[in-house]
């Protein structure tokens, strides 16, 4: 009987098979923690908007309209918003065009702080 030295098939398709789990889960990390990255993003944009409408409020009634006329860069391509203070309640209302990711709005939605309302259209 010789012996012989090296793998198995089965040992090598086991491996393979773990190796291909490995980068399934990887992607799907990769996938959502990109997905985060732009909600959060977009979400400091908003913010900032936000902000500026509220201190803007003695001047042009508190409305923003576009990222370029608040002077900022926009957070992603095709994305623009607007921001609309209301004195009455103190309140902001960011409206957010341009996202059909329906998984990058829920992102969004689950950064959204409290303080203003984010409202999407597109």
């Amino acid at each position: 009987m010789k012996n012989e030295n090296g793998r198995s098939m089965v040992e090598m398709l086991g491996v393979l098979a773990i190796i291909g789990v490995l980068s399934v889960a990887g992607i799907a990390g990769y996938t959502m923690a990109m997905r985060k990255y732009k909600a959060n993003e977009i979400m400091n944009t908003a913010s900032m908007m936000a902000i500026m409408a509220r201190s803007a409020n003695a001047g042009n009634g508190g409305t923003i309209n576009g990222v370029a006329n608040a002077g900022l860069t926009a957070p992603a391509t095709g994305v623009d918003m607007n921001a609309e203070y209301s004195s009455a309640t103190d309140s902001v209302t960011v409206t957010i065009n341009g996202i059909t990711d329906n998984d990058l709005k829920n992102a969004i939605n689950d950064a959204k702080p409290t303080t203003y309302t984010v409202n999407f259209a597109s």
